[in-house]
C-alpha cells in the first residue's frame, strides 16, 4: 500500500477481527506455484502435465472443475484445504464465465482463452483475491455479523473487505508483473507475506 493509503473504518475492523486468527498456512505458497505452473502449461496446450492424476475427460457439471481443483491443491489440510479448494474452484468458474456444464476439454479450451486475453498475472492475481477473501470471510464474518445492526449493514461491511482483499492482492502483487518476475518458491513466500501483512496492518 502507498505509504499515504487512508486506513477505511472497515480495515481498522478487519485488522482487529485478524488479530488473534491463524495466519495464512504455507499451503497456500505451494498451491500458488502449481496454479501458476499450470497456467502456462495450459498456454502450451499441456494442460495436464503438471497434475497429479489424471482427469475424466468425459464429466461434466462441476465435476472436472472440482477433480482440476483437488490436483491442484498442494500439501493441505483441514480448513486450509477446504479454503484453497473452493478458491480454486470460484477461480476456474470465473474464467469460464459461470458456465457449469463444460466437459474438460471445453474447460481448457475456454481458459486458454481467457489466458490468450488475460497476462498469467492477472489468473493469479484472480486466484488469490478469491482465496484472501474466502480466508478473511471464514475468520471474520461471524464477528463482522455481530456488530452490524441489519443483514443489511453486514452485506455492506463485507463487500468493502472483499475490496480492501482485492486492493492489498493487487498493490502487493504489481510489483511482480511489473518486473515480469519468475514466480519462484522464495517470490511466492514473500508475496504471500506482504500480502498478510498489509491485511493486519503490520
Amino acid at each position: 500500500m502507498s505509504r499515504f493509503h487512508v486506513v477505511s473504518p472497515a480495515e481498522v475492523r478487519l485488522r482487529r477481527f485478524l488479530k488473534e486468527k491463524p495466519r495464512i498456512g504455507p499451503s497456500l505458497v505451494f498451491t500458488l506455484l502449481r496454479v501458476s505452473e499450470w497456467a502456462k502449461s495450459i498456454q502450451a496446450g499441456e494442460a495436464e502435465n503438471p497434475l497429479r492424476r489424471k482427469l475424466t475427460h468425459s464429466a461434466t457439471g462441476s465435476e472436472p472443475i472440482q477433480q482440476i481443483a483437488e490436483n491442484l491443491i498442494e500439501r493441505a489440510s483441514g480448513i486450509e484445504r477446504d479454503l484453497l479448494l473452493k478458491s480454486i474452484q470460484e477461480l476456474l468458474f470465473y474464467c469460464v464465465n459461470f458456465e457449469t456444464n463444460l466437459n474438460l476439454e471445453q474447460i481448457k479450451t475456454r481458459l486458454k482463452g481467457f489466458l490468450d486475453q488475460e497476462k498469467r498475472f492477472a489468473f493469479m492475481q484472480q486466484f488469490l483475491c478469491f482465496y484472501v477473501f474466502n480466508y478473511v470471510s471464514f475468520y471474520t464474518s461471524d464477528s463482522f455479523r455481530a456488530m452490524s445492526s441489519t443483514p443489511q449493514v453486514f452485506e455492506q461491511e463485507m463487500e468493502q473487505v472483499e475490496k480492501i482483499c482485492e486492493r492489498t492482492v493487487a498493490s502487493a502483487l504489481e510489483p511482480y508483473e511489473q518486473a515480469e518476475s519468475v514466480l519462484d518458491r522464495t517470490a511466492a513466500e514473500e508475496l504471500i507475506q506482504k500480502i498478510e501483512q498489509r491485511l493486519r496492518g503490520e
